[in-house]
């Protein structure tokens, strides 16, 4: 007859052979899980240096200089473009032919009526007697 000392021991050595099969899929599974997460990784950085190339490419001032003159008409300013405040005529002023003139709405602008310079004018008198 088998002794009770002999079989612990079997059935401790089945489970240790069981386990042992159990944590060597477990690891071969993880491995498998490392290999591709590896080949992602590459994957994505590979990835990332093209965009890094492709955003230096569309971030090239020259480029983006020739793009805004072809695209949006837009050009540096001019040193002719620059007026002082006081060479910008007025509407009751007359015109000086050495000072640039506007064109477009700002040039047919008319003064205010005297009616409503008078009630602007009475409006304000009114709201400065009414503070204490």
């Amino acid at each position: 007859m088998i002794r009770q000392p002999t079989i612990v021991a079997f059935g401790l050595a089945a489970f240790l052979g069981f386990s042992l099969f159990m944590v060597k899929y477990d690891v071969q599974a993880k491995e498998e899980q490392l290999v591709k997460i590896d080949r992602q990784i590459a994957i994505d950085q590979e990835a990332i240096h093209v965009l890094k190339a492709e955003w230096s490419f569309l971030n090239d001032p020259a480029r983006l200089r020739e793009q805004a003159e072809r695209l949006l008409a837009m050009h540096p300013v001019r040193l002719k473009q620059l007026v002082t405040y006081d060479r910008i005529p007025l509407a009751d002023t007359p015109s000086d032919p050495t000072t640039p003139s506007l064109s477009g709405p700002l040039a047919k602008a008319e003064p205010a009526p005297d009616a409503l310079a008078a009630m602007i004018a009475a409006l304000a008198d009114a709201n400065r007697s009414k503070r204490p």
